[in-house]
Formats: structure tokens, sequence, C-alpha cells
């Protein structure tokens, strides 16, 4: 008996006898058994072929651990036996990766497996030898992502680009390890924001890294991210009556941190500024967020409700005026009255 894959939609198996013409199913559950539509489809049978050729041991550590890992962990594993290489840079070009760091968290989980462990004796491993820019020959270099990222990143920046700011984004992507998808995003990135140079996309990489960017999806989450905030400091802007392009770096990162981590909206934003009276600052109405937020006031009708504003007094908030005495001619003071004029 051999059991076998029946192609079904709903994922079930049966048996075959090798000797029967025809394949019959055996003891299926009803919800695993193939539509009627399929009763006459024929199975293939498949055998090892004759292997011609170097073998590669396997050791059953790895087949025992294949119902809990995913395809690219087997894979780093079935690597690093074939080749003898655990550099994760390395592996995660070859294989295809989506970034060093799933090379990297393949190699501590076969580590803890039992399959690796630490080479203590050994010398430090060296840092694979890295060209300078300068010296890549873009000609000799036998891998379609580059000229798909030279081709890709020229049209992105609407130019063409020199010898050497070829060399220099190759560089990126060959030496510092960054994937041709998150490249041709910054590409785009730096471009929308008007800065068409090579030299702009090395920079925002480095924000990019600091922000904990790695893969594409990691790039695209961070571009959601960045476009929401420019989107919050426009809106702050109008209410602050400035210009978008005046607003600070640290200015924009308060504005950011008022919604992300406060969770206060234009609202909140527009009573602190009814507060802040001829204080219109971004740091002066960051001064009353943040004290509304240690009194734990989430929302307008909780500020107003504390007695600090309301409809009645809003033209007011900046000074109390001062209480005019009644009028009462007979017995009011007239000295007082005089000084207050002379003052005024």
């Amino acid at each position: 008996m051999v059991l076998c894959w029946g192609g079904f939609p709903a994922g079930g198996f049966v048996w075959y006898n090798e000797d029967a013409s025809k394949a019959k199913a055996a003891a299926v559950p009803d919800r695993l058994a193939a539509p009627h539509w399929q009763e006459d489809i024929v199975a293939t049978i498949y055998k090892l072929a004759a292997l011609g050729g170097d073998t590669v041991a396997v050791p059953r550590l790895i087949f025992s651990h294949l119902p809990r890992v995913d395809g690219d962990t087997v894979r780093v594993a079935l690597y690093v036996l074939d080749k003898n290489c655990t550099d994760p840079r390395t592996i995660a070009r070859d294989l295809g990766l989506k970034s060093i760091e799933a090379a990297n968290r393949a190699l501590q989980y076969w580590s803890g497996a039992g399959l690796l462990e630490p080479d203590r004796g050994a010398p430090a491993a060296a840092a694979p030898e890295q060209k300078p820019a300068a010296e890549i020959d873009l000609a000799a270099i036998n891998d379609p992502y580059v000229a798909v990222l030279c081709e890709e990143a020229q049209t992105a920046f609407g130019k063409a680009l020199g010898r050497s700011d070829l060399q220099r984004l190759v560089g990126l992507y060959l030496n510092e390890g960054w994937q041709p998808d998150v490249l041709l995003l910054c590409c785009a990135e730096v471009a929308r924001q008007g800065r068409r140079t090579v030299g702009a996309v090395s920079r925002e990489l480095g924000r990019w890294r600091e922000a904990g960017v790695e893969t594409g999806e990691d790039a695209e989450r961070y571009l959601r991210q960045v476009k929401q905030r420019e989107e919050w400091c426009a809106e702050a802007a109008k209410l602050f009556g400035v210009e978008l392009q005046t607003l600070t770096r640290w200015e924009c990162r308060a504005i950011a941190r008022w919604h992300e981590e406060w969770h206060f909206g234009a609202d909140m934003i527009e009573e602190a500024l009814l507060r802040a009276d001829a204080h219109r600052t971004v740091r002066y109405v960051d001064g009353i967020l943040r004290s509304w937020r240690s009194q734990g006031l989430t929302n307008v009708k909780a500020v107003r409700g504390k007695g600090a504003l309301s409809p009645a007094n809003i033209l007011a908030t900046g000074r109390q005026p001062a209480k005019q005495p009644a009028r009462d001619l007979f017995n009011r003071n007239w000295n007082a009255v005089f000084d207050d004029e002379t003052e005024e």
C-alpha cells in the first residue's frame, strides 16, 4: 500500500493498491472525500529515481523538526549541510531570503535544536570582503537583480545615473545587504521628496535601519507611517497658522507623539491653542497637552469639565478681567475710580 496525495481541493488523501488498475478510496472521512466529478481522475504514483551523483547525509534531527518549522528554516539547515557555511549574509543572498536577520533566526533555531553549536575555539569570523563602490565592475556581476536595480532606480529618479552613482547604488545591495525591493522603495521615496541622488538614498536608508526596517514589508509599513505623520503635520500647521515647511524636526516629532502615543486628535490641539492665547507655538502647546495627559484628561469634554475652559469664557482665557465694582452712586469709592483712571 502506498500513501499518495490525490490532488483534491479538500486536501484529502487516499490509499492506492500498487497492483490495482484503478485507485479506490479506502476509509476516507466524508469531509476529506473527493467530489463526485473527480472520481474518475487517475492519480500518478511516484517512486524515488535512481540517484546519480553526490548525496548529502541529512540528520534525522531535521526530520523530527519538520512539523514545527517553516520552509526557510529547513532550507537554511540543508544549505548549511551542503555548503558547510554559516555566514548569515551569504546564506540570505544565496537562498534569496527576505533579510539577513531571517538567516540569523534560522541559525539560532538550529543551534537551540542541537544541529549547530558555537565554535568558541575558532577565531572571530572576518567580515566578508567588501569592494569599494568605485571598484565594483557592473559588467562582471552575474546577478540579475543588479540590472533590474539600476534600471528601476533611474526610472524612479527620472534621470540617467552616472557610473559612480550606479556603483554606489549596487554597493548598497552587495556590501550593505539591502534587498533590491527595499532599495527601490527608498529611491521612490527620496524622489518624492525631491532628493534624486544616491547619496540621499544612503542617508534615508540609515534612518530606515534605525526604525527597524529590514524587509520590503517593513519598508511599506514605515512609509505608511511617514505618510500619516505628514498628514498630521499639515493639519497642525493649519491650526497654528504657519507654513508646513517652517515646522522643525522636533516640532514634527512632537506632533506625531500627540497622535501616536498620547492619542490626542485635532480637537484637543485646538483646545490647547485656545489656552495658549498669544503663545501659539508647538512647544507651548506640547506643555499643555503633556499636563492634560498627566491628569488623565483625554478629550475636550473632560478638559472643560475640569473647569479650565467652557464656551462661556473662551475669549477670556488669556487673562481674567478685573471685577467691576457695583454701580452704587451713593456708596461708590470715587478715589478708587480716579485712581483707576489715572492708572489707565
